[in-house]
């Protein structure tokens, strides 16, 4: 029987993950971790605590767990660089020296398939054994690549801890909502001219599977996590059902920056890259062990492109396109009111006058 410990225990996936968890018969005891304070009504054969991952006292949440799942991670890219590392790097440290010390038997970490970096000389589509080239600055892709660089060295001196690393491609579906997602509601599509990649994703309950997949089986070692193959530039942007703006090159990373330093922007130019270069993956390591995704490319993009529909942001400004057709259309009554209103007052003033 199973003691199954997880950080970010109330993000998107870690929500999928404990649900899944709590249904197998394996698992007697899931500890759910997160920052924020636990809400909702107590279930069966769940714990769940508040606490925060750079905390050395966490430590003594892992006792008699037999595995740790670490999903605690700030994905939007921060102004805080500082911060953000603290968490994101130190953070995670901190849970896998914990789980060490704890006598913990088995690690999963989420990294991404962004720390392939977006390439033009990148193979369709990138294995397990790539080198890690994340595109600079952009801190969500070189935090996630760092922890990686320091955690297998880390591992050789833990022989004792078996270590699993999952790299998501695009994670979508039903409840994202990211800086990547929010890209898509942008009032168009942004694209750098001359470049139209494939891009690729995956289903948020795929990763979730993945994640119960590696917790039941003993898989040391890297795995990609996507759905099978990938869509084309076009493919995606008729699907999200948006328009296309392209820009030039030097204009798109000058944007950015510059975007980025106003506090307007999502992402530093890192981002850019990613949208000029293939970074597709490979998913054959993970399928041969028994693992297989049950929705496609398109399944995953649609289903978050009809939650995402009414959204809208422009800038710093994320509200809805009904708010914004109700506000556009109560803005042309009230001036046509306006309008009539001071016409008939031009008549009566003519009307007195004749008198």
């Amino acid at each position: 029987m199973t003691t199954v410990a997880v950080t970010g225990a109330d993000g998107l996936i870690g929500r999928r993950l404990v649900d899944l968890l709590l249904a197998e018969p394996e698992v007697t005891r899931v500890i759910g971790l997160d920052v924020r304070a636990p809400e909702g009504a107590p279930r069966p054969g769940l714990e769940r605590h508040q606490g925060d991952v750079r905390d050395p006292a966490i430590v003594t949440r892992f006792a008699d767990v037999d595995v740790v799942v670490h999903l605690a991670f700030q994905m939007d890219p921060s102004r805080d660089e500082a911060g953000m590392h603290a968490v994101n790097v130190g953070g995670t440290r901190n849970v896998f020296e914990a789980a060490a010390s704890a006598g913990v038997r088995k690690v999963v970490y989420v990294s991404s398939a962004v720390v392939y970096g977006a390439h033009p000389d990148n193979p369709l589509p990138l294995d397990e054994d790539r080198p890690l080239r994340p595109n600079s600055p952009f801190n969500h892709a070189e935090h996630k690549a760092e922890i990686e660089r320091w955690l297998w060295p880390w591992a050789e001196r833990h022989p004792d801890l078996l270590v699993t690393v999952l790299r998501p491609s695009i994670v979508a579906g039903p409840g994202v909502s990211n800086f990547i997602s929010r890209q898509m509601d942008a009032p168009r599509f942004n694209a750098i001219r001359g470049h139209k990649p494939p891009i690729q994703f995956v289903h948020v309950d795929d990763v979730a599977s993945a994640l119960r997949h590696v917790i039941r089986r003993d898989l040391p070692g890297v795995f990609n996590v996507s759905s099978v193959g990938w869509l084309s530039f076009d493919e995606v942007t008729a699907i999200s059902g948006r328009s296309v703006l392209e820009v030039p090159e030097e204009l798109a990373f000058a944007l950015a920056d510059r975007l980025w330093r106003l506090g307007l922007g999502e992402a530093p130019s890192g981002q850019v890259p990613y949208l000029m270069h293939p970074w597709v993956v490979s998913v054959d390591r993970l399928v041969a062990t028994g693992w297989r995704p049950q929705r496609s490319n398109r399944d995953a993009l649609a289903e978050m492109a009809a939650e995402h529909a009414d959204e809208l942001v422009i800038g710093p400004i994320h509200t809805r396109r009904s708010h914004v057709r109700n506000a556009a259309l109560a803005t042309t009554i009230v001036g046509a009111a306006a309008l009539t209103a001071a016409a008939v007052a031009r008549r009566r003033r003519r009307g007195r006058g004749r008198g």
